[in-house]
């Protein structure tokens, strides 16, 4: 027995075998020590927005661990300070006592993203309501672009997971996995209006009246019994007003601008100019000259540029809007929450200016990146092409999908055993049990970790290609046992090196054709179909590259 391990150790096709064992396993368990609970969703008002963000892990609060959600909500009617340890810094938060608004699980073990079938989620039907007269044609062009509109929105609020199927022209389904129906239900109200104020702030210094001007004309706010005018229109937070500058400088006559108040005090008022909405936003440029990230020498901030393309009458708002305010900033808003503030260069003010260059600064260069891409996707989103009506919202539990987990190991690992069995019961040598058991569960490490490399969802469908691509790998076992095992008298002359290579001429070819039903069924497949499809692939591949081949070469060893 000693012996023949030492053979095979001089074989370099069990060294191809150890080697892509030790890769799965390292990309399976990356962080096997992984302490805390994971964030997966920040709840509007937490006392941790903006202080950490989803995927971070929280592990201890005020030097208590935090190992469970449990223990999480011990906390959650704290009130004062905590200094939260995340796996990224220590962050400390005030807390008032109604919540700390974070939704947790705990920290897995094994690097897989896993299906809505087994963590949970939300599935959500819904239908577009189209205006009467449209062809075919015309609604699946409206589909398409209100689902890379949603798309988009994915990339601004963190919600990667979802994924999008249209049921004919009538449905869209969309599937978040390890998501609420809140966040979901937040995602599809949002409207996906986008709005760029310029704010100035107007004092009085106890006069009864103060000056603006916009493109070189003069306008004035009075001020009566502490409430403030502009002409008979009084002016209250939140609300909008309209100004029309008869002369500008730009030569444009009796343009109007609207204007919101944003803060009243005793003696000054803070109104806001509206630069841009999503009706502006022609075109927004992602690469090359037009979008790029630079460092500044004397500060070390990274300092993010890219270029937009608006209409006519937004240049003509930014120019009228910017006249004589060298330091303006441009505050933007989608669905009335504000997203960020941006500088603009010093040579556009005052300038009818179609093609803005947007810009920023972070302390980092990835920072930089991820911010610009974020801003790119929430002014090219724009607003839904066509309204949503929801048929239908389904929560999945995450309970059912431990359940699933379970069923699904229990049911592999059976019947590995018991096809083992049967091979032992069939050919009565021993010798051979082992390489089975070894073939099949290193094809199974193999498949999960070729799916955590490529970040490849694991759910129900994909359990289902492991386990049929288990089963293939014992089919083509059993071909290499039989025809290595063969005593007949026409198989008198054969050696065993040259039985088993005959065998594996059966198994590529068997190997060969399921390579090929299962690429066409994961090209015209939707869905289930597709995640069958690829995780059988992936199994073949790897047990007709790796595990096959070694299975034939210890059997010539032991046999």
């Amino acid at each position: 027995m000693i012996d023949t391990v030492k053979s095979l150790m001089d074989e370099w096709r069990v060294w191809i075998l150890i080697v892509a064992l030790a890769l799965s396993m390292f990309a399976l368990f990356s962080n096997p020590f992984a302490s805390g609970v994971v964030v997966t969703n920040i709840e509007e008002g937490s006392p941790f927005m903006g202080r950490i963000q989803e995927g971070d892990r929280v592990i201890s609060i005020n030097e208590v661990p935090i190992d469970s959600p449990t223990d999480l909500m011990e906390f959650e009617n704290y009130e004062g300070t905590m200094n939260v340890q995340t796996s990224e810094e220590l962050v400390i938060v005030q807390a008032d006592g109604t919540g700390l608004g974070l939704i947790v699980d705990e920290a897995r073990m094994v690097n897989l993203d896993l299906g809505m079938d087994l963590i949970g989620g939300t599935r959500v039907l819904l239908e577009p309501q189209f205006e009467e007269g449209l062809n075919e044609t015309e609604k699946n062009e409206l589909l398409d672009k209100t689902i890379t509109a949603l798309r988009t929105r994915l990339n601004v609020f963190g919600l990667e997971e979802m994924e999008f199927e249209t049921l004919g022209n009538d449905y869209i389904q969309i599937e978040a996995a390890g998501v609420g129906r809140d966040v979901v239900r937040e995602l599809l109200e949002r409207t996906g209006e986008f709005e760029a104020y310029i704010p100035r702030e107007i004092s009085f210094n106890n006069d009864t009246e103060a000056e603006f001007t916009l493109g070189g004309e003069t306008h004035t706010i009075t001020r009566q019994n502490g409430d403030f005018y502009y002409g008979d229109t009084l002016l209250q937070e939140n609300e909008t007003f309209e100004v029309v500058v008869r002369e500008t400088h730009i030569g444009v006559e009796d343009m109007e601008i609207t204007f919101e108040t944003w803060n009243i005090t005793d003696d000054s008022v803070v109104i806001a100019g509206k630069i841009y909405d999503s009706e502006d936003i022609r075109h927004v440029y992602k690469s090359g000259r037009d979008a790029y990230v630079t460092q500044d020498r004397d500060t070390g901030l990274h300092e993010f540029r890219f270029r937009v393309l608006i209409s006519n009458e937004g240049a003509e708002r930014f120019a009228v809007l910017t006249e004589g305010h060298e330091d303006s900033m441009i505050h933007l808003f989608m669905d009335r929450d504000p997203v960020t503030e941006l500088g603009i260069q010093p040579g556009l003010i005052g300038d009818v200016v179609n093609e803005p260059m947007i810009t920023g600064t972070r302390e980092t260069r990835e920072e930089a990146r991820e911010e610009m891409s974020r801003l790119q996707s929430v002014l090219d989103s724009g607003r839904l092409p066509v309204e949503l009506e929801q048929v239908q919202l389904d929560s999945i539990s995450p309970r059912l999908g431990e359940e699933m987990i379970f069923s699904s190991i229990v049911a592999g690992l059976g019947a590995i055993i018991v096809v083992t069995a049967i091979i032992f019961f069939i050919y009565r040598k021993k010798e051979i049990m082992a390489p089975v058991l070894i073939t099949s569960f290193s094809e199974v490490v193999i498949i999960l970790g070729v799916a955590s490399i490529i970040n490849w969802t694991i759910d129900l469908p994909a359990i289902a290609g492991i386990i049929a691509a288990v089963g293939s790998s014992v089919d083509h076992q059993i071909v290499i046992t039989s025809e290595t095992l063969r005593e007949g008298k026409d198989d008198s002359k054969y050696s065993t090196k040259r039985r088993i290579k005959r065998a594996f001429f059966i198994v590529f070819t068997a190997a060969a054709t399921t390579i090929m039903a299962m690429t066409v069924l994961g090209f015209v497949g939707i869905g289930m179909m597709r995640g069958f499809a690829i995780t059988t692939i992936i199994g073949v591949l790897a047990g007709v590259l790796i595990t096959r081949p070694v299975y034939g070469k210890i059997l010539e060893k032991v046999l």
